[in-house]
């Protein structure tokens, strides 16, 4: 318990996804020696924001709270200590330093795991591709990872279910509060048939627009590979592929219309050499060793009355994510509310990322030699970051291999 404990404590110190607690992690060795410094020493490591969340926010009793509320809900709470922390997760640079869990993630490290990411305003086409490569993976013993959401996340969540499959849900808020609300059905069943609901944030976290980038690296991070079904240039499903191309992942991508704008971040992830998927066994064939042959059953349950209700009907019965086709509501004059615009650097970016994104940030287009000077890293390292920033929507190319902040 007193691991656990300075972990979550070291958690509410420096926040989820961040390179920043990475770093002093790397220095200090383990979360509790941040809390055994006299206050001294503490002043000369920690910026004053963090002195301040460490009083407040990181402290014992806060911990402790947040511990209670977890066994009273029935969810687990791993560190990195625990062998129960999934090993691919724990290789992720920035991995979570308390992880919240319903339901199991056991064996998951011996089984082939595969995120499943989408826009939310999906196509029948987008709805037909993740059900049934969601559906297939299942039947071979494949884990559906995906993140809960409306449209794309949900429709793979369910195909998994009826074939048999197992499936976990990452969330953006905290593990008792479901978002969005509609789904709260299919996350008791995820859970009730094997399954997991895991996230990073602490019971009663609210889903704040700038939680979801940052647990789309928990997606790619707990999977062998990830597969974008749609998704615009801008849509979260290519921050989880710029996640897992830095996680050294398969990245697979649903190719779409040219006139289809919801299959533009496939499409253009095909450019950056992501694998098509024109079938089930395009996926399959890269993880052989991993798969099994013969084909799951469809689970089912007796009610209380004897009678037997299999799990396709009861999703039918209860509906699932009704509305994941529904537009976001209008705001006033009929228009839609505009995108949040980003205003700091995302805390999830790595080293050699941030410092090329200082390079750009000077202003201006520039070749890469430049930004080679500009950030002091080899050019391999240059072009694969500029990679990585420009699935994330960061960084534009321009003619001439020049390049600037988007």
């Amino acid at each position: 318990m007193g691991n656990t404990l300075a972990w979550v404590r070291f958690q509410q110190v420096f926040g989820c996804g961040t390179t920043r607690g990475q770093k002093l992690l790397t220095r200090l060795g383990r979360p509790s020696a941040l809390f055994e410094m006299p206050k001294h020493r503490l002043a000369s490591i920690l910026k004053p924001g963090e002195m301040e969340r460490l009083q407040r926010e990181g402290s014992e009793e806060k911990a402790q709270e947040i511990l209670d509320r977890c066994c009273d809900l029935g969810c687990q709470v791993l560190t990195p200590d625990d062998a129960d922390y999934p090993q691919r997760l724990r290789e992720v640079y920035g991995c979570p330093s308390a992880l919240y869990v319903w339901g199991s993630l056991a064996d998951l490290d011996d089984c082939l795991a595969i995120g499943m990411v989408g826009t939310r305003r999906c196509t029948a086409y987008g709805e037909q591709a993740a059900e049934l490569i969601s559906g297939e993976l299942a039947k071979k013993g494949a884990v559906i990872v995906s993140g809960l959401a409306r449209g794309i996340d949900t429709v793979s969540h369910a195909a998994a279910l009826r074939a048999g499959g197992r499936t976990v849900a990452v969330l953006g808020c905290g593990i008792d509060v479901t978002y969005p609300p509609e789904n709260a059905h299919l996350k008791e069943l995820i859970v009730r048939y094997g399954g997991a609901v895991v996230t990073e944030y602490p019971p009663g976290t609210p889903p704040l627009p700038r939680h979801f980038p940052i647990r789309n690296r928990i997606i790619s991070g707990l999977s062998n590979g990830v597969v974008v079904v749609e998704g615009n240039r801008h849509s979260g499903s290519l921050i989880t592929a710029g996640h897992a191309f830095a996680q050294n992942r398969d990245v697979f991508a649903v190719p779409g219309s040219i006139f289809s704008e919801v299959s533009a971040g496939p499409n253009y992830l095909l450019r950056q050499n992501a694998i098509p998927v024109d079938g089930v066994e395009s996926i399959l064939e890269e993880y052989q060793y991993l798969i099994r042959w013969e084909p799951a059953g469809e689970p089912s349950e007796k009610t209380a009355g004897g009678k037997t209700t299999s799990l396709f009907e009861e999703l039918e019965q209860n509906g699932y994510n009704d509305e994941r086709k529904a537009p976001p509501p209008a705001a006033k004059g009929g228009r839609r509310p505009a995108a949040p615009v980003q205003e700091t650097l995302p805390a999830y970016l790595t080293e050699a990322q941030q410092k090329v994104y200082g390079a750009l940030a000077e202003g201006g287009e520039q070749a890469a030699d430049e930004i080679v000077r500009g950030s002091g890293l080899p050019l391999p390292a240059v072009l694969s970051a500029l990679t990585q920033l420009e699935i994330f929507g960061l960084v534009k190319t321009h003619p001439g291999k020049r390049f600037s902040l988007s």
